[in-house]
């Protein structure tokens, strides 16, 4: 996830009595476009004064929508702007929270700031948005979970509730689909294309009867085992963020083949889809930026990553290894220092995060009949036995130790399975407890 922003500022004048900053205002506004001198949109179009950094943010965000290059100034109310000496910083962070506006370069002009309260924002936009398709899309195996389902029988239908508004491209819908509305894509669209595959992957992963963690579980699966890691487009200098596809839901649907923004903006899309709060945030740590999601079930909030979610393991199994460690995580996350990601956006959602994470291990248990709380080698073979009746190719069943003496007990798997060719027992990253992976290999 990369971001750029740029400024166009005058110097700020300070000390200036309201009347002497609001003389000459009308002078100097004279030719300037105001929003309420655009056309009204079915988005609804943000107030003329800005009030808050979430007016700033929704100006951002409704001008990225219709794409709006042009400069569009706005007053600031003299309240608010008592307390905003310098109005860069709120901007900034504004910047950094809007869900759509982050794809573009966008521009503060504050020249006049000062002395009329008044502010131009502008984006850079580019006609190349989501142009250009990956160079090389892995072709890794999958180690998927032991009950990954590809018979569901979902016809997704639409809220005539929902506010309707029309869209064109994948950046438009996800925000509309995300935010509550009802999205109309135009004929013949990327929007229409998108919106139709993205019904397509419900219908194939889910099923009428699920509840909503199973719903969860099963669009976390398919992201992370039918959508393959980007590192080339992650990992490359060359990459101009607006044309790769791996960032946008081009990338998942069209490619299988992404980066954590489009893996992101992917789940927000299915998620709400289904009518289950999801929300894409991005966040800044040392080990660089990321995009993820916040995911809303029995009213708790919690973290949920289909990147962190995707094991690689090429190296030493040649396969890739989705495992349920970041399902439905807690604030912290069980990754510590490595994580340390501060959600930029929906903050307060962020501020609603659990401090524990949910118990995915009894969850799967009640769907799947067979206990995936293991106590003893009994417990592990009756696992074993059970998804050796259920999968025909490589599987994997992930697990929470659930024995009094946990280090013997791993002990005493190991050693069981050397006897057991086609197994691999891999530990997971879990913060409720000593968890596992069990892999079966087949050559």
């Amino acid at each position: 996830m990369k971001r750029i922003i740029c400024l166009t500022a005058a110097l700020l004048l300070c000390g200036c009595q309201i009347k002497e900053q609001r003389s000459g205002y009308r002078e100097i506004t004279e030719g300037k476009t105001f929003i309420d001198d655009l056309a009204e949109t079915e988005l609804k179009k943000p107030a003329r004064t800005i009030t808050s950094e979430e007016d700033l943010r929704q100006i951002l965000d409704w001008m990225a929508f219709y794409r709006i290059s042009d400069t569009v100034w706005f007053d600031v109310d003299e309240q608010y702007a008592a307390e905003l000496l310098n109005p860069y910083p709120v901007f900034t962070k504004a910047y950094a929270s809007a869900d759509l506006a982050d794809v573009y370069a966008a521009h503060l002009d504050d020249t006049y700031y000062s002395d009329f309260r008044i502010v131009g924002i502008s984006h850079s936009m580019s006609k190349e948005i989501a142009s250009a398709a990956p160079a090389n899309i892995p072709d890794i195996p999958v180690v998927p979970s032991f009950d990954y389902r590809t018979d569901g029988d979902y016809i997704c239908e639409e809220d005539p509730g929902k506010e309707a508004v029309s869209c064109e491209n994948g950046e438009q819908l996800y925000y509309l689909v995300m935010n509550g509305y009802r999205p109309l894509p135009a004929k013949n669209s990327m929007a229409e294309t998108l919106y139709a595959a993205a019904k397509d992957v419900l219908h194939k992963v889910i099923r009428r009867d699920m509840n909503d963690f199973q719903k969860i579980k099963a669009v976390y699966d398919w992201l992370t085992t039918e959508v393959r890691y980007d590192r080339d487009t992650a990992y490359s200098s060359d990459t101009y963020l607006v044309r790769e596809q791996a960032y946008y839901l081009e990338g998942v649907f069209l490619n299988h083949c992404a980066v954590c923004d489009g893996k992101s903006k992917a789940y927000a899309l299915l998620l709400n889809m289904l009518g289950i709060p999801c929300f894409r945030t991005t966040g800044v740590s040392e080990a660089g930026d990321h995009a993820w999601n916040m995911v809303e079930l029995d009213g708790s909030w919690y973290i949920s990553c289909t990147t962190y979610g995707q094991k690689n393991a090429e190296k030493t199994l040649g396969r890739i290894i989705p495992d349920y460690s970041i399902l439905l995580a807690d604030k912290d996350t069980a990754y510590g220092s490595e994580w340390g990601y501060q959600p930029q956006k929906h903050r307060e959602t962020a501020a609603k995060l659990e401090s524990s994470p949910y118990d995915v291990y009894q969850a799967m248990s009640d769907i799947d009949g067979i206990s995936l709380k293991i106590r003893n080698l009994d417990d592990l073979k009756k696992l074993i036995a059970f998804c050796e009746d259920c999968c025909e190719g490589e599987y994997k069943a992930e697990f929470i130790c659930d024995s009094s003496d946990p280090a013997a007990f791993e002990a005493e798997m190991i050693r069981y399975l050397e006897g057991l060719n086609q197994f691999q027992l891999i530990p997971v990253t879990y913060k409720g407890g000593n968890a596992y992976a069990l892999l079966c290999i087949k050559e």
